[in-house]
């Protein structure tokens, strides 16, 4: 099924304000602003969350597929995972171990091999004295490839 022209225009017009929302997001941590950075990445969730389904403008998929291109997929998931995984980084700048654990976990729902989300997620279970559990992320983080750059999404 095919979305209507006017239904994809809203779909990346949702799509083209979350990335202005990282970007915004990235810069007000950069800066060291953590309220305006966790406002602007909590935002990016509300512009995208749900657009794989219908919506106002969005007509319902008949055959269970989704009606997003694989470009407009790959975007939303790289999106909600830059939500939940820059939003780590903000929970662990203030010490909110659980809920920067939590986000971790969310992040690593969407790329299970993601080296800043292991990292970030081992931390905050060292933080809660889940030493296993952080032993565990250490591992499979030391089993991936590249840098253990600790930089936003």
């Amino acid at each position: 099924m095919e979305v209507s022209e006017g239904a994809a225009s809203i779909i990346d017009e949702k799509i083209a304000t979350a990335k202005k929302l990282k970007e915004e997001g990235n810069s007000a941590f950069k800066a060291g602003d953590l309220t305006s950075a966790m406002r602007s990445y909590h935002q990016i969730l509300l512009y995208v969350n749900g657009l794989d389904r219908s919506g106002p403008g969005i007509p319902a998929p008949r055959d269970g597929k989704s009606t997003l291109t694989e470009d407009q997929q790959e975007e939303i998931s790289e999106l909600k995972f830059a939500h939940y995984n820059n939003l780590a980084a903000v929970y662990i700048k203030l010490e909110k171990w659980e809920k920067g654990e939590k986000a971790c976990t969310e992040a690593l729902t969407i790329h299970e091999s993601n080296m800043k989300a292991l990292y970030r997620r081992g931390k905050c279970r060292c933080e809660l004295g889940d030493l296993d559990g952080a032993k565990a992320d250490a591992d499979s983080a030391a089993g991936l490839e590249g840098g253990a750059e600790d930089k936003l999404a």
